[in-house]
């Protein structure tokens, strides 16, 4: 072609796993081998993502031969998806019994985000969160990390009581799990939690109640904490949402009276394009969920993942300039009907842009959820004359830089077979793999972030 044109097309590699679901104790504290626990635990490493180390090798000499002897490699160990994550697209509904400064919310617990949150309501009520999942789930596991006690009036909530609904938010509840907590020990990561109950759900009702700890003479003046709630299971697939398609005002979830930043988006099959502010956004929808981001004009970034809820309504997780991401939701606004991409608006387009792919866990496999994405891909590819089409695989930070170098090749690949396969030709199109180098979002502490820094970016000659 007469110019050079660079894209990048980033493909998020969502992973989505269930687990089988086991017979025993409701709660299982997983703990480091050297650790000991109460009769009623099992000792064992935690389900966490790990990389098998380079394959060791030991030689024996002995004149006049040498034998070497390999030692098998380690099976890679990889936890299943976090369904109760808004990359998932569990959807934030309502949250009672927080007093006024309480760090936690229904967002933060759900945020893939192991970090302590705390509530000032000393124990003496309930708090409770109540979440929409993106499609009916059923859950075989349910977990919580970091249970610790900090020093002072501060202890980690006692009982929780998570309950499940196809009806709608405030009907039709059954309890899935009641659990009494404990406190890890120094070694220990996650308590693990079987449901006595495994049934399709669409909303998830979470109360929290009492304290581990609350000492006497403290009461009344003790704060509460609480971390974060994993969800794995299996879930429907949805069909591909047409939501995001036009004008809003991107203001802060927890502060809808507040005049928000101008947004629009223009939907095409399952790719999207627009902006937010003056920044321009490029992007792709699966399901009910669609990622994007885009860069200013001074160079600072923006990205988001937004998720569509049957009615057409928009709530987004936003992350600008490498900020934390923070809750938005998209707000109709009768007299906003433009923004700073409104006179030309960007069409959806391959080159130049980014789209996301769904992976199964630990796999280059490419989820059916992203057959639409990937035919818009091949036909933007041809539309558009791409010649000498490369695409770079990326993946977020967990397990080690090996793994993700090779996991980052293989679903690269996995890319240019399919459009391969589709009818591009094979000379013009190759694979590299990048692993965890270059992240889009650092730190990728959570899953919005990771499920935005697993990407592909393409360059077209």
């Amino acid at each position: 072609m007469g110019e050079t044109k660079s894209m990048a097309i980033a493909i998020a590699a969502f992973a989505l796993a269930a687990t089988a679901c086991s017979s025993g104790d409701a709660t299982t504290t997983v703990t480091e081998p050297a650790t000991t626990v109460a009769p009623t635990s099992t000792t064992s490493p935690p389900p966490t993502t790990t990389q098998p180390p380079a394959v060791a090798t030991s030689t024996t000499t002995a004149p006049p031969e040498t034998t070497t002897t390999t030692a098998p490699e380690p099976e890679v160990v990889v936890p299943p998806t976090d369904l109760l994550t808004f990359a998932q697209g569990a959807l934030f509904v309502s949250q009672t019994g927080l007093s006024t400064g309480s760090s936690a919310s229904a967002l933060r617990a759900i945020d893939g985000d192991p970090l302590n949150l705390t509530v000032s309501n000393d124990g003496k009520d309930p708090v409770e969160f109540v979440y929409k999942l993106v499609a009916n789930t059923t859950f075989d596991r349910f977990a919580i990390p970091n249970i610790v006690e900090e020093p002072g009036n501060v202890t980690f909530f006692r009982t929780i009581t998570i309950s499940g609904s196809l009806d709608g938010p405030e009907s039709g509840y059954q309890v899935l799990a009641v659990v009494d907590l404990e406190t890890h020990g120094p070694d220990t990561e996650i308590t693990e939690i079987t449901p006595d109950v495994v049934t399709p759900v669409r909303w998830l009702k979470v109360m929290l109640e009492g304290g581990i700890n609350i000492v006497e003479g403290d009461e009344g003046r003790t704060n509460l904490q609480f971390t974060e709630l994993i969800g794995s299971g299996t879930q429907d697939e949805v069909p591909l949402s047409t939501a995001f398609d036009g004008i809003w005002e991107l203001r802060l979830t927890e502060r809808l009276d507040i005049q928000g930043d101008p947004f629009e988006l223009h939907q095409q099959g399952a790719t999207i394009s627009g902006c937010l502010g003056t920044t321009p956004l490029t992007g792709s929808v699966n399901g009910r969920i669609a990622r994007a981001s885009g860069v200013d004009e001074t160079g600072r970034p923006t990205a988001l993942v937004m998720v569509a809820d049957e009615d057409g309504t928009i709530q987004a997780a936003v992350s600008e300039n490498g900020s934390i991401f923070g809750a938005r939701t998209a707000v109709v606004e009768p007299e906003l009907t433009s923004t700073p991409c409104s006179e030309e608006p960007p069409a959806p387009v391959i080159c130049g842009s980014t789209v996301y792919i769904n992976f199964d866990v630990n796999s280059a496999a490419i989820r059916s959820e992203s057959t639409q994405v990937l035919s818009d891909v091949y036909d933007g590819l041809i539309a558009e004359g791409a010649t000498g089409v490369s695409i770079v695989g990326h993946t977020s930070t967990e397990g080690s830089d090996e793994y993700n170098q090779d996991l980052s090749e293989r679903r690269a690949q996995s890319v240019v077979d399919d459009l391969v396969g589709r009818g591009f030709a094979a000379a013009n199109i190759s694979a590299v793999g990048l692993g965890e180098s270059q992240p889009l979002i650092s730190p990728d502490n959570d899953e919005t972030a990771r499920t935005l820094n697993r990407r592909v970016e393409i360059t077209c000659e």
